[in-house]
């Protein structure tokens, strides 16, 4: 019991300490499912074996049990994330530059290696996946 309470405590105060940086706090059950609330106003309560999260015009209980884990973000949805497209892009195109994932930059007009790499043209970035 006193591990519980002093995780909740040590939770509560991180919580508190990131919340100003991100919108969206997400909560991850045990079977996958996620809720998003607005971190604006956000409270985190703990009371027997539940854990409530409420911002005043959202809410949400969880069993301590089913909790995976929470994790603050800048998106509301998974959607709203970036994808790794697949390309068999123009290797000779001068105005595109290639970064490696350590973020050197490759010779223009190398062909990559098989693996992930993000493409810069003009203003537009990509992550891309090369076959």
């Amino acid at each position: 019991m006193r591990r519980q309470v002093f995780m909740t405590m040590m939770l509560t105060s991180m919580i508190a300490a990131q919340a100003a940086d991100f919108q969206y706090l997400t909560i991850e059950k045990n079977d996958g499912q996620t809720e998003t609330l607005t971190a604006l106003g956000l409270t985190i309560s703990y009371s027997s074996s539940m854990l409530t999260a409420t911002n005043g015009s959202e809410k949400t209980t969880i069993a301590l049990s089913d909790l995976r884990r929470m994790y603050f973000t800048n998106t509301k949805s998974k959607s709203e994330t970036t994808a790794i497209e697949a390309t068999d892009a123009d290797w000779d195109n001068t105005e595109t530059v290639i970064y490696d994932l350590r973020g050197h930059r490759l010779p223009q007009g190398t062909k990559p290696a098989p693996g992930i790499y993000i493409f810069k043209k003009g203003n537009t970035t990509t992550k891309k996946y090369v076959k």
